[in-house]
């Protein structure tokens, strides 16, 4: 098993399996190789991303994941589903009821309101009337647009449109979401607020999340992060898991502190001071104990 597939967790829990994954546009001289026999394994709850530079294959991977782009050779099991075995009359279905898809561009229809821009991913999967009305309230009111619900997307700023995407996403219970550039069209403290957010919907929700991106801020969450090169996945720098806060960061870059022969790594001077306070308190604690 290799980097981009993990280790440690049962296969049953896998819930995104892509094997030999290629992509060949064009033919003879001419051919390019976008996507070079790519593997990769994603469990349920589990952060993955992708980075890489411009052109390297990120987002023809992740249209392949997604049934949207057929692969030139290789398999995408989704839940245990073959969806490159399946006729391309089905796989409309598959994507409307087991991948999410966040957009960069958020891809919203402009003559409808937000709570009508996610219903209608509920129609599309045959679900209509109150039922579906009350959920796509819902989702947004969960993702704090509940005083938004009739605007429309003229009306709203890019984070929110961006949180209307996600709720749209979210909309058929997918088990797998895919993001493409989430937060590329975001400030700063919109772009976090929607990094948070993909940390939720893995975390608390138990999705398997799939970034593609280059925004360094997606570190900070992702349980792994991938390289992708002329179509290839290459060796990235080991990341650590911030004790205090949970944060991702490579460990070469992150404060380091050791203690009774361990040493952890923390995001920022700050986080370190915090811990080591909370060591000191329980170290002074014991003590008081132990008198």
């Amino acid at each position: 098993m290799n980097d981009s597939q993990g280790a440690g967790q049962p296969q049953d829990d896998v819930i995104l399996d892509a094997t030999g994954l290629t992509k060949v546009f064009g033919s003879g001289a001419g051919a390019v190789r976008a996507v070079n026999g790519v593997d990769l394994a994603v469990r349920r709850g589990e952060i993955v991303l992708i980075m890489g530079p411009s052109g390297s294959g990120k987002t023809t991977l992740l249209t392949m994941i997604g049934g949207l782009l057929k692969p030139t050779s290789g398999s995408v099991h989704i839940n245990g589903l073959d969806i490159t075995a399946m006729k391309e009359s089905a796989l409309p279905q598959v994507r409307r009821h087991y991948v999410g898809f966040i957009f960069q561009s958020f891809n919203m229809l402009e003559p409808l309101s937000a709570v009508e821009n996610v219903e209608v991913a509920l129609n599309l999967a045959g679900r209509g009337g109150r039922e579906a009305r009350a959920k796509a309230e819902r989702l947004l009111e969960d993702l704090g647009m509940g005083h938004r619900l009739r605007f429309k997307p003229n009306d709203l700023s890019g984070g929110e449109k961006q949180r209307v995407s996600i709720a749209r996403a979210l909309a058929n219970d997918p088990k797998l979401i895919l993001a493409d550039e989430p937060t590329a069209n975001l400030d700063s403290k919109h772009g976090y607020e929607v990094v948070l957010l993909l940390r939720d919907i893995a975390k608390k929700q138990g999705r398997t999340v799939v970034i593609v991106s280059h925004d360094h801020r997606i570190r900070e969450v992702a349980d792994r992060v991938l390289w992708l090169e002329d179509g290839r996945f290459k060796e990235i720098g080991r990341l650590e898991r911030d004790p205090n806060c949970g944060m991702a960061i490579e460990g070469e870059r992150g404060h380091a502190l050791t203690h009774e022969g361990q040493t952890y790594y923390f995001c920022s001077a700050g986080c370190r001071r915090e811990f080591e306070e909370t060591l000191s308190s329980k170290q002074a604690d014991g003590e008081s104990t132990s008198r």
